[in-house]
């Protein structure tokens, strides 16, 4: 008879293996064969708990990056709390909104891993990869752009949106290429040293965001007006 200690731990054999994969080769390039071989499982195990490999893909962003997300909302609450509801530093907000995935790529024995699951998930092209990803950090998002936006309310909504792309887009390659920062600079940026990494990324999008607008300022809301009968 099988304990609920043995399923947890074929579960948890299975996400680990369905990482691993998926970092390598990608929700298309991945297969459950070599998923179950890699756990040492068999397929009506996966099947029975995930259901299918979409199922199974969810599961492992879930796992990975659910807590990360509880961690962004609690930060952002405590700024707000902090600064009574009004406008946050530009730098505090990059600061919640890195740290935890930074924090969580720098894991010991899990980093690596990590981060190319993250490299993959970003750039994969498949459309369930995107939509599932899209759902996950949907709240996110907005949570944190809402916040840059009260703290540059001039900063047209197309600006903000770029530029916060931008700082996603920048951070994403370096936590996938650490190997290749360290090499094309000679040594002088280590990805590995989390708190200067940090410190430069704050640094240059806080100065990004708070640069001249490029795009036309948003049109101000009409104002509807009741019209009454005489």
């Amino acid at each position: 008879m099988t304990t609920p200690t043995q399923t947890q731990d074929s579960q948890t054999r299975i996400l680990d293996a369905a990482e691993k994969v998926f970092a390598d080769y990608g929700f298309k390039g991945a297969s459950l064969r070599q998923i179950v071989e890699e756990a040492k499982a068999n397929l009506a195990t996966v099947y029975y708990h995930f259901g299918s490999k979409e199922g199974l893909m969810e599961t492992v962003f879930k796992r990975r990056f659910g807590p990360i997300h509880e961690e962004h909302f609690q930060m952002l609450r405590r700024l707000e709390e902090e600064y009574k509801g009004g406008a946050i530093p530009v730098e505090k907000i990059l600061e919640a909104m890195l740290t935890p995935p930074l924090r969580m790529a720098t894991t010991p024995g899990k980093g690596e891993t990590i981060m190319r699951l993250i490299g993959r998930v970003v750039t994969d092209p498949n459309p369930q990869v995107q939509e599932l990803l899209r759902r996950q950090h949907r709240d996110v998002r907005t949570a944190y752009l809402d916040a840059f936006q009260r703290s540059v309310p001039r900063l047209p909504k197309a600006d903000l949106l770029w530029r916060f792309e931008f700082c996603w887009g920048a951070f994403v390659f370096v936590l996938c290429n650490p190997s290749g920062i360290e090499k094309f600079t000679d040594g002088m940026c280590k990805p590995s040293d989390a708190g200067a990494f940090l410190g430069q990324m704050v640094a240059a999008f806080s100065a990004g965001l708070r640069a001249p607008a490029v795009s036309k300022p948003d049109r101000p809301a009409k104002r509807v007006t009741q019209r009454r009968d005489t």
